[in-house]
């Protein structure tokens, strides 16, 4: 059982179903283990979910030549002025390999950075998935991500707490 408190809010971009339906699956293994999970489309998230919460995932595809989504651009640019000084993130980007092998994820990399220098805390490894998130073995390397990563949530809380 979850020892967190506070919510953990996804947000999220998707315009093919593919990045929702991986968001999904975390929120559902996540709220299997107590947690109170929110999900956000990003073009519908103001700032203020984040400046309001601590814990977060950042999940988006990559587009064109290494491109972040298109929906997810307006909360980013709000995000490169804010200060994320203890709140907690983690991240998951998907993209295709077949099209983009030097840009592969890097949508996702972009809200890392950004996260990041505004001194945001990431935790985790961030999953990258480059295949149709539909398959069976998706589906096992998202839980398996997600019962790595939410330890990670609560050992912030804790660290917090105390």
């Amino acid at each position: 059982m979850a020892s967190l408190t506070a919510p953990i809010h996804i947000i999220y971009a998707s315009t093919g179903g593919n990045t929702e339906h991986v968001m999904e699956q975390v929120a559902q293994y996540w709220r299997e283990q107590g947690v109170t999970v929110e999900l956000h489309r990003s073009e519908q998230t103001p700032l203020s979910v984040i400046t309001n919460n601590k814990y977060f995932l950042f999940a988006t595809s990559t587009w064109d030549h290494g491109a972040i989504n298109p929906f997810f651009l307006a909360l980013l640019k709000e995000m490169k002025t804010a200060d994320f000084s203890g709140k907690t993130a983690s991240f998951i980007g998907l993209g295709d390999r077949r099209y983009e092998k030097y840009y592969f994820c890097s949508g996702m990399t972009a809200i890392k950075e950004i996260w990041e220098k505004s001194k945001g805390r990431s935790v985790g490894v961030a999953l990258t998935i480059g295949r149709e998130p539909f398959e069976t073995v998706i589906e096992e390397m998202v839980k398996k991500w997600a019962d790595e990563t939410l330890p990670l949530y609560e050992s912030q809380a804790q660290g917090q707490a105390t």
